[in-house]
């Protein structure tokens, strides 16, 4: 298939190829009618403007950045329809990039946006330290959402009190063998394991924090060792829905029933998790409001690029649903 070039639909509308950048740039100094023909002749041909080139040409600094951790996890689709439901009305184009469940694609994906010159970056899920993320901003600007990074714009849910919130639900109906499922230690991420660790010391018990993983299957296997193991959990509190699905997935493969035999708990409140037959109960931290607020935060940045770092912080709630109940025999 042959590429057609803006100096194809220079030659075709008899105009210079500056011309013809100018006009799909909309930019001053190209008459309506003139305007007008250029993009009919390039309709016809089938022209497609690369706009990421038009806007580093002229230094175009009104699209934003959007960075998210991982498609699979629904929380980051919520995020992004927040993001984009702010950007669509402020006429904001967005340039969106994906990263790893390890990790190890998000200085790469950071690199690329700001290789496109967005004025500023909206991350959702980054992994790399407190110290990486603030050299980062420091060469395009960024926006955290559902992180707190000193120093960087963020807007986040309190998660310490979030991990207080699902393991206080869990020892008020009588639970006290309670396992949490940690996500990999990073800068960021930690609250939810703080509050479940305060919440069982304040109770009299000893913590069972498990280190786990970002992946469904990985959980899944995690908690089938906990099921054998002679002093298995009454309750097992996951890090987010993505890991209490794999938990979910476990008790499925044993013939155990969620709010029976084993009360679960995920964290994010992501859409799956109201889904009829999952019925999770789980933390709400609101990724569409998360989104909504980051995108409007990287709105007054652009703005204001010397404002002092700005900081919004949201407490979560508890969303009780049918995976959770009284342990057997209370």
């Amino acid at each position: 298939m042959v590429r057609i070039t803006m100096e194809d639909v220079a030659a075709a509308a008899g105009v210079s190829r500056a011309l013809v950048s100018l006009a799909y740039r909309n930019a001053h100094g190209v008459s309506d009618t003139t305007r007008d023909r250029i993009l009919a002749v390039g309709e016809d041909l089938g022209y497609v403007p690369n706009r990421v080139a038009a806007r580093l040409a002229s230094r175009e600094t009104r699209s934003f950045g959007v960075f998210l951790q991982d498609l699979h996890n629904d929380l980051f689709a919520d995020i992004h329809d927040g993001i984009r439901g702010v950007t669509d009305e402020h006429s904001r184009e967005l340039v969106i990039t994906v990263g790893a469940l390890d990790g190890t694609h998000d200085l790469r994906s950071l690199a690329t946006l700001q290789e496109t010159r967005v004025a500023v970056i909206i991350a959702a899920g980054l992994t790399i330290s407190d110290a990486d993320a603030l050299a980062q901003s420091k060469r395009t600007p960024m926006v955290a959402v559902a992180r707190h990074i000193p120093g960087v714009d963020s807007v986040t849910s309190d998660n310490l009190h979030g991990g207080l919130l699902a393991t206080e639900h869990l020892l008020e109906l009588g639970h006290r063998s309670i396992a949490f499922l940690a996500n990999p230690p990073s800068d960021g991420y930690l609250g939810r394991r703080e509050g479940y660790e305060q919440a069982m010391h304040a109770a009299g018990l000893e913590p069972r924090t498990v280190p786990s993983t970002f992946s469904r299957l990985e959980v899944a296997a995690t908690t089938v060792q906990l099921l054998d193991a002679s002093d298995a959990p009454t309750a097992i509190f996951a890090h987010n829905d993505v890991g209490a699905l794999g938990v979910l997935d476990a008790l499925a493969a044993r013939n155990l029933t969620p709010g029976v035999d084993v009360s679960v708990v995920g964290y994010d409140n992501s859409s799956v998790s109201s889904a009829p037959g999952t019925d999770l109960t789980t933390i709400n931290l609101n990724g569409p409001m998360l989104g909504r607020e980051g995108a409007l935060m990287a709105i007054q940045r652009a703005i204001d690029p010397e404002a002092e770092p700005m900081l919004i912080t949201h407490l979560p709630e508890l969303i009780s649903r049918g995976t959770t109940g009284a342990p057997r025999g209370v």
